[in-house]
């Protein structure tokens, strides 16, 4: 008999596993793992994701006067922010870039980068392109070559998510306070954490927007070209 009631139990909570992780992952075109959705549950327990959160920029802090960008660089974004899943993996649910404008994303990557191989070279101003170590989903990875294997990424600057067109980017406090109140941006929900002792995620780790048109494209381009610069700059800060 407890043997029944236990199983029936069992069933039960497998059962109610399998319909919450449907409704975490859908709107996503990847399928993230179980392991995943757990963290999902744990950062949402948490308080993490929180809306308040993720648009605060109270965190970024900097004793320098400027940034890499100006506030003629950026506009204001024409549009409400998207319906995102502010978990792992943190990803946009509406208004993703269209497969022509992804197209126009790749091509750029491939112009401005060479493939990672070994990760070493004797230029310090090349920029590779290899399979990022920060998303666990898979995402193509911007770095800079010759990185301190400690580093947060090990030189990864930035990647782009295959599935929506949004990019994690690791930017200058100023930008990115700048970038989340022109609403091309939040951050990421664990940024300024410290992970097991491990690994810790900087404050100014942050999430831009889909590009959805060539206009939206062109200041894309800005934001990572600002980005390059300062982890160029800043090779030793993390």
């Amino acid at each position: 008999m407890i043997f029944y009631v236990i199983l029936s139990l069992l069933i039960v909570v497998l059962i109610s596993i399998k319909i919450h992780y449907n409704r975490y992952a859908h709107g996503l075109r990847e399928q993230p793992s179980y392991f995943l959705w757990f963290l999902t549950c744990v950062v949402n327990f948490q308080g993490w994701s929180r809306e308040s959160c993720c648009l605060s920029t109270a965190h970024f802090k900097s004793n320098d006067r400027s940034g890499y960008l100006n506030e003629k660089d950026i506009p204001m974004r024409n549009q409400s922010r998207p319906k995102m899943l502010r978990a792992v993996p943190h990803r946009q649910l509406s208004q993703q870039a269209p497969d022509d404008i992804m197209h126009l994303m790749h091509q750029y990557i491939e112009s401005i980068s060479i493939p990672r191989y070994g990760g070493v070279t004797t230029d310090d101003q090349l920029l590779l392109r290899g399979k990022s170590i920060i998303e666990y989903t898979g995402a193509d990875g911007l770095f800079l070559p010759n990185a301190d294997p400690k580093s947060f990424g090990r030189g990864e600057i930035a990647h782009l998510h295959s599935n929506d067109g949004s990019f994690h980017m690791l930017v200058h406090p100023l930008d990115a306070k700048l970038l989340i109140d022109k609403q091309w941006a939040e951050r990421f929900p664990l940024a300024g954490m410290n992970l097991f002792n491990r690994i810790t995620i900087p404050d100014t780790y942050i999430l831009i927007y889909a590009p959805r048109n060539e206009n939206e494209v062109a200041i894309w381009k800005t934001i990572l070209t600002s980005a390059i610069k300062y982890n160029r700059d800043n090779r030793s800060a993390y």
